[in-house]
């Protein structure tokens, strides 16, 4: 058993600086508008089109995503944010290297999952500061058909006709 506390630091007590945000997020935090989101108009949306998750999905898989924003707002896509699984590691980068991203949503052909079970975090922000998050969940079906157990192998996603399919293995997503 491992067990962790926080401890104060004395406040005499020497420590090495640390920015608690990277230049990059802090000057898109600044150029955001100053507006606060109005409690009485929706948020956007966050709508999976494809795969169908109602049954065990099979490979390769393309997922659609469609973002539509509240009223009187466009999506803001540089607010967008993706989390695998129960400790919500951050995919997004991975995600958004290897899919077709605009502003009514995104798209990814052609990708591999591991069979087993998944859950996927997708977030997104409106131009009036308004956020959306929607958690899917899935199955993967192995080569029985049937959804086994996680993998840990992580996602794998590539472009179709890209670089990536043909020329090295695939990309893992996590």
């Amino acid at each position: 058993m491992v067990v962790l506390s926080l401890v104060p630091m004395p406040l005499g007590a020497q420590s090495m600086p640390w920015r608690l945000t990277t230049d990059e997020k802090e000057k898109r935090d600044k150029a955001a508008p100053d507006v606060p989101a109005s409690p009485d108009r929706p948020p956007p949306t966050i709508t999976l089109l494809r795969p169908d998750t109602s049954r065990p999905v099979r490979n390769p898989v393309t997922i659609e995503v469609q973002f539509a924003p509240g009223p009187g707002s466009s999506i803001d896509i540089n607010s967008f944010n993706a989390s695998y699984g129960r400790l919500g590691i951050n995919i997004t980068r991975r995600l958004l290297d290897h899919a077709v991203v605009g502003p009514s949503g995104l798209s990814a052909a052609e990708v591999e999952l591991p069979s087993g079970h998944h859950r996927v975090t997708l977030s997104i922000a409106d131009t009036s500061g308004r956020t959306a998050s929607k958690t899917i969940h899935f199955s993967v079906a192995g080569s029985d058909g049937r959804a086994a157990a996680a993998s840990r192998s992580g996602l794998v996603v590539c472009r179709p006709g890209g670089a990536l399919c043909h020329s090295r293995p695939p990309v893992a997503w996590l």
